[in-house]
């Protein structure tokens, strides 16, 4: 998805630049790079001169907008917790998910657990399973 929206971006921004190279004729970097490699001038000159101006300066806010777009952290999406259901052992998927903190053991140290409340569509009970421990 976040391909399909980097060429979005260098598209928008190529049509943009393409459209204002020609109507500003010698907005750089085109004629300089155009230069370089010495092309005759011709009626097509300042289209040419667009096309670059467009490729280069997409080019490089595709790249920005990459870099930026990998050094944001995403919360990370919430994995569906499931369990057998205890009646008929049919897959469920939890309704709702909450962590809870037990009491201390003889070294002090506590359980948190993961408990997930579930409704089964076939036989239609509820049921609240434990889906992990650990020790914090």
């Amino acid at each position: 998805m976040v391909a399909l929206i980097g060429a979005v971006v260098f598209i928008i921004v190529f049509l943009i630049l393409t459209l204002i190279s020609i109507v500003v004729p010698g907005f750089p970097p085109a004629e300089m790079i155009i230069g370089l490699f010495g092309l005759p001038e011709s009626e097509y000159t300042v289209y040419i001169n667009a096309i670059v101006n467009g490729v280069i300066y997409g080019v490089i806010i595709w790249a920005v907008f990459s870099v930026v777009n990998m050094a944001v952290k995403r919360p990370k999406k919430e994995e569906a917790k499931f369990a057998n259901c205890p009646k008929c052992k049919n897959i469920v998927v939890a309704r709702k998910t909450w962590t809870m903190m037990g009491r201390p053991d003889k070294i002090g140290q506590r359980t948190q657990m993961e408990i997930g409340l579930f409704d089964c569509p076939h036989c239609n009970i509820t049921f609240k399973r434990i889906l992990s421990k650990k020790k914090v």
